[in-house]
């Protein structure tokens, strides 16, 4: 095998020779299997020291183009043509998926989409009835501040005081943050607009603080029940997810101590304020346990906090950020409860040095959150619009929430078992029935109504097959008697069916 070098080049004679090889391997030149000249053979022919050409060998190999061989001994092609693989005739199948379906990795292929569907009411099957949805934790649209948002868009387009079209610095606006800032006072939670990063929702925050301080196959331990978006979000970020159980007081922390020393956590989540989907509130010792535990072993906590505001009765319990000492609480929150949907803003607070770091990740990724929709917000609550909305939300929260415990307590032959929510826009109940939740599920969407199966949120099948969420936040008082009116049907249905 000739090869010819030229040692005036700038590229060194050893890559000068494996690109050679490499050439004639790919244009089928050398074929598969061909047995290349030994070490010596080659480096006499060009006349180069052996070790050239072992490094040249050795890059091939790396590149799976040849491989070395003890018995036979030698250096060997092993790089086919296409034309080796062709079929005979064209490949043609309409039972083939393509090349994407069999690409997806494991933690996409396992998503459950049962958890949407019935959050989006395209249900199960398709009911013989109208259908009421008690299935989305959502605020009824008929209570969005339309008339607030559109005077503000409409300011804003009259005075053109704020430049919508440019970018948008990648902390978030410093309006919004400035008013953020005044909200977190009210709630005795003290930080500098430094500590505030702007995102588009809680799920992204989570995201962020991952990929900031975590690494695949890193464990975080969360509280369960948990939501199956929520850990959908940490499996797709190769984290290996430990879950505490709770109880009516909120993750029972006397566990979790056992739990840090055996799995070495580098990251706790937790709701601790009317938490998805128990709706429970942690007790303030608890509170303060999990921040002992979390300054005793340094991991930093993850707390959401979105629904805490809307409460209907008792005294509000410190957040875990208000009584942090020590830094170590990044608190996420947003407006989709507290304003609407559609304005798809969010926020972080962390250390400062953190809140650069996310800012970076941010620029990065998105560069900068919608700033139409940082704007709105800023506005609703500099305005004071937010505080006059949380008290709407407030009444009609608790009016539904009052209805809905009354309908269940009214069907004395079932026994539905929960425990009254002091806020929030949803009910976490237990059928004290041999019920088969599946065949309950499909009857109760039969009839028309709804709701979110307990066992989606127990995904290591702890429990849950006797739970029920039940969401208030966008029904009617009369869609909530009729409602639970088809689900006692339901019961009733398939009691002793397994």
């Amino acid at each position: 095998m000739k090869i010819s070098i030229n040692r005036k080049a700038h590229t060194p004679v050893y890559a000068q020779i494996r690109n050679d090889i490499r050439q004639r391997i790919l244009s089928g030149e050398l074929a598969n299997g061909f047995k290349l000249p030994a070490e010596r053979t080659l480096a006499a022919n060009i006349g180069v020291h052996r070790n050239t050409i072992v490094k040249a060998y050795e890059e091939l190999i790396s590149e799976d183009l040849i491989k070395s061989s003890i018995s036979p001994r030698g250096y060997f092609v092993t790089y086919s043509q296409p034309a080796d693989f062709k079929r005979g005739g064209s490949f043609k199948s309409s039972r083939y998926p393509g090349a994407l379906s069999f690409m997806l990795k494991e933690e996409y292929l396992q998503m459950d989409n049962l958890f949407a569907k019935l959050f989006y009411s395209s249900g199960v099957d398709s009911p013989n009835v109208p259908l009421i949805s008690m299935a989305a934790d959502i605020i009824t649209p008929d209570l969005y501040p339309r008339k607030q948002l559109n005077q503000i868009l409409s300011e804003l387009s009259e005075k053109g005081r704020f430049d919508w079209c440019d970018f948008a610095p990648s902390q978030g606006l410093p309006q919004l943050i400035q008013s953020i800032q005044s909200l977190l006072e009210k709630r005795h939670i003290h930080v500098s607009p430094k500590e505030i990063q702007i995102v588009g929702e809680t799920y992204e925050a989570l995201q962020f603080a991952a990929q900031i301080f975590l690494s695949a196959r890193d464990t975080i331990i969360c509280e369960e029940p948990i939501s199956p978006d929520m850990l959908q979000v940490l499996q797709s970020l190769a984290l290996n997810v430990i879950t505490i159980p709770m109880d009516e007081n909120g993750m029972q922390t006397q566990y979790l101590e056992g739990l840090i020393v055996k799995y070495r956590p580098r990251m706790i989540y937790t709701i601790p304020t009317f938490h998805f989907p128990t709706n429970t509130i942690m007790s303030l010792s608890r509170r303060y346990e999990l921040l002992e535990l979390s300054y005793k072993y340094d991991i930093p906590i993850v707390e959401e906090d979105c629904d805490s505001v809307l409460r209907y009765e008792g005294v509000p319990i410190p957040s875990l950020k208000s009584l942090d000492t020590m830094g170590n609480v990044i608190y996420v929150n947003s407006f989709i409860a507290t304003i609407c949907p559609g304005v798809r803003v969010g926020y972080m607070v962390a250390p400062e040095r953190t809140v650069n770091r996310f800012s970076m990740l941010m620029e990065n990724s998105r560069i900068f959150v919608n700033p139409i929709g940082q704007y709105l917000a800023s506005e609703f609550i500099k305005k004071g619009y937010i505080y006059d909305h949380i008290d709407t939300l407030c009444d009609f929260g608790k009016k539904n929430r009052d209805c809905l415990c009354s309908a269940l307590s009214s069907y004395d032959e079932i026994a539905y078992r929960f425990q009254v929510p002091k806020g929030g826009t949803a009910l976490w109940c237990c059928l004290d029935e041999d019920i088969n939740p599946q065949a309950l599920l499909y009857k109760a969407h039969e009839l028309g109504i709804s709701y979110m199966p307990g066992d989606l949120f127990f995904p290591f099948m702890n429990k849950g097959d006797n739970f029920l969420r039940l969401a208030y936040g966008n029904v009617t008082e009369e869609e909530i008697a009729e409602g639970v009116g088809r689900l006692s049907a339901a019961v009733a249905a398939v009691r002793g069916r397994r």
